[in-house]
């Protein structure tokens, strides 16, 4: 017997094709892909006998849609392959569309369940402090998190708890506690943080383990994000007990059931109940309050969300609406940039995994480096904060400097000090993200630019439209074109491109990518590309090793078509056919972004319902950020939960 879990709409409602259906699309791609797109050699990702069996199809809505996409372009089958005749495309397009554009979403009503979400490093760094109103980083030792499919580090398919993990939890938990409990306080925060802790104290008329029943009665709770059960109020007090038993004191007792509680799954572990039976259920006010302070702030309730759950009014329509407002405004919502927006985006990677040489690039120091991500996170912030159109994340004209990043990227007079502050950028190219520096860095290589990578970055990062994957040479030159050293970029890849296999990609991707070739591989300005040509033979001992080469100077071209025909040039052209042709992605990227993170999961096709809502109700409001906020916080999937039902074969 194998058990199977499926959402429970297959119970209740027939998603499957219709026969006829079925047999167009079956028996055209058996005919015509079949050989290339198979389980043996599934040539750009894709089997077809896999993808047929996985119903509805819009399952993989986005592996359908590029199938679609190249079918109508007539760029598959390949150009030398047998073709179906123009009645079988039309046929098969419009089976494809019927179960892919046309697809019934108000038969899905499945919210989506995931009941254990381990913390992510940045969330359990950020709940230790709240717990203890302290500042402490334990997790400089853990491992790097792995991002999940949802593209962020809190996707609950990469959280696992390897036992490597759980060892450096079982050694940070006392640690943790000593460094935040000082017998000795000698700061003003720690002596804030033992009082925020230790709520009473032993006295008259109150023994040691009368203390130690207030401390554990107000600390389990919060630890654990929830009302503590009687049994685990009496565990946490018999281990005190235990704990003087064997000598310690009242205090080192207590601190032994503090450092207990920071290993358990229900820290270290988002837990929400099952809901019974297989029908939507929304979740109580305590996983309410906990959704909302990671989602909004990475960490923990704090305790006027406590305190509305525990009355159980967070549920109420204009109290969610007052308290999401209230995080936003908060310094802890700053996590919507720092973490959110920087994995995302990518901008976290600079001074980490994107960072020049100190010796080679002395310019380039972490002062700047945090100064350019400083930038795109500020710039982010003022778009939720001041409730910003969507579309101004391309075509803002304003950004975020001090005179660091002003002098040594972008040449902007008048600037001085470290801090950083707001700075018009009208009239000249900066504004925007496709502007800033942390962006242009992570989207080129190590000391040059690579315009397939920009343009490969905007079509996957910002529209949500990859192209389809690149086949197994692709992104190296042929060695006669690699020897033409005197060519620009742009001149090398025309060559390459004008190979058929790569022309149908590079159609999409080099036309978004070389407008930004103005800025170099860290976002300063450029108006040419500089070579240095060898024209003598490196080991002539006659020739003096200057006189080897000659410099060639060629003016950068930063012109674009689109694949529709809409012409443009340089940084700002491209903002304006981004905003004049792709608003509807970008706007629609930007919506399931934000939602898998607040979900914590890769989004599914039965999220669709709750992603085409939210996208109606910001056409209503001009795309503005926060009604973006309010319709994720209010939306089905947020505040509801489906458990997933059982089926056996």
């Amino acid at each position: 017997m194998i058990s199977v879990r499926l959402p429970a709409l297959f119970l209740a409602v027939s998603v499957v094709l219709s026969a006829a259906d079925r047999d167009t699309i079956a028996s055209a791609t058996n005919q015509h892909c079949a050989a290339c797109h198979n389980a043996a050699s599934p040539a750009a990702g894709i089997d077809f006998a896999s993808l047929l069996k996985q119903q509805p199809l819009v399952r993989n809505r986005e592996t359908w849609e590029r199938v679609i996409a190249v079918v109508e372009a007539k760029r598959m089958p390949p150009e030398k392959a047998p073709q179906p005749s123009p009645a079988e495309r039309a046929a098969l397009l419009e089976a494809l569309d019927g179960e892919i554009s046309e697809f019934d979403y108000s038969q899905i009503d499945d919210p989506g369940f995931e009941p254990l979400k381990r913390l992510t490093h940045a969330e359990y760094r950020h709940t230790l402090r709240d717990l203890f109103g302290v500042d402490l980083d334990p997790t400089r030792r853990f491992t790097p998190e792995m991002a999940g499919g949802s593209g962020f580090d809190n996707s609950a398919n990469s959280l696992f708890l390897q036992s490597s993990l759980m060892e450096r939890y079982i050694s940070a938990a006392e640690r943790v506690v000593e460094d935040a409990l000082p017998a000795e306080p000698t700061t003003e925060a720690h002596r804030r943080t033992r009082k925020l802790v230790f709520v009473a104290q032993p006295g008259p008329g109150v023994s040691e383990r009368q203390a130690a029943e207030r401390v554990l009665a107000r600390w389990i709770p919060r630890a654990f994000r929830r009302p503590a059960t009687d049994a685990e109020l009496r565990r946490a007090v018999e281990k005190y007990d235990h704990e003087t038993a064997d000598g310690a004191d009242h205090e080192r007792a207590l601190k032994a059931v503090l450092a207990a509680t920071l290993i358990s799954p229900n820290f270290l572990f988002r837990v929400e109940a099952a809901p019974a039976g297989i029908e939507p259920k929304a979740i109580n006010d305590w996983e309410l309050a906990s959704r909302l302070s990671y989602f909004l702030w990475a960490t923990m309730p704090d305790d006027e969300l406590f305190e509305l759950a525990r009355a159980g009014r967070l549920q109420q329509p204009d109290v969610l609406e007052a308290q999401w407002r209230r995080m936003l405004a908060d310094p802890k919502a700053d996590t919507l940039a720092t973490v959110f927006a920087a994995q995302w985006l990518g901008f976290g990677q600079v001074g980490n995994r994107v960072r020049l040489g100190p010796i080679d690039f002395p310019w380039c120091t972490d002062t700047l480096m945090d100064a350019m991500r400083a930038e795109s996170s500020l710039f982010f912030l003022s778009l939720l904060r001041e409730d910003r159109p969507i579309p101004q994340l391309v075509g803002a004209d304003y950004t975020f400097v001090n005179q660091e990043l002003a002098d040594t990227l972008y040449g902007m007079d008048g600037v001085q000090g470290a801090e950083m502050r707001r700075v018009s950028t009208a009239g000249t190219p900066r504004g925007g993200v496709l502007g800033q520096g942390s962006i242009l860095a992570v989207t080129s290589n190590y000391n040059h630019t690579s315009p397939v990578k920009r343009g490969h970055w905007i079509l996957e990062t910002l529209l949500g439209t990859p192209p389809p994957p690149p086949p197994a040479n692709a992104g190296v030159f042929d060695q006669e074109v690699s020897a033409k050293k005197d060519l620009t970029f742009r001149e090398k890849l025309a060559m390459h491109s004008s190979n058929e296999s790569c022309r149908s990609c590079h159609a999409k991707i080099d036309p978004l990518g070389f407008p930004l070739e103005n800025f170099d591989y860290f976002g300063r300005w450029r108006d040419d590309y500089t070579f240095r040509v060898r024209i003598k033979e490196a080991d002539d001992p006659n020739v003096d090793p200057d006189e080897n080469f000659r410099k060639v100077v060629k003016k950068i071209d930063v012109s674009g078509v689109l694949p529709e025909g809409a012409e443009f040039s340089g940084p700002d052209g491209l903002k304006r056919v981004l905003l004049e042709h792709r608003q509807d992605d970008l706007v629609r990227q930007v919506v399931s972004k934000m939602l898998a993170y607040a979900l914590g999961r890769q989004l599914e096709y039965y999220d669709e319902p709750a992603v085409r809502k939210i996208l109606a109700r910001l056409e209503e409001d001009d795309y503005r950020f926060q009604t973006l906020l309010r319709e994720i916080v209010a939306s089905r999937p947020f505040r509801y939960q489906k458990n997933p039902i059982q089926e056996t074969d």
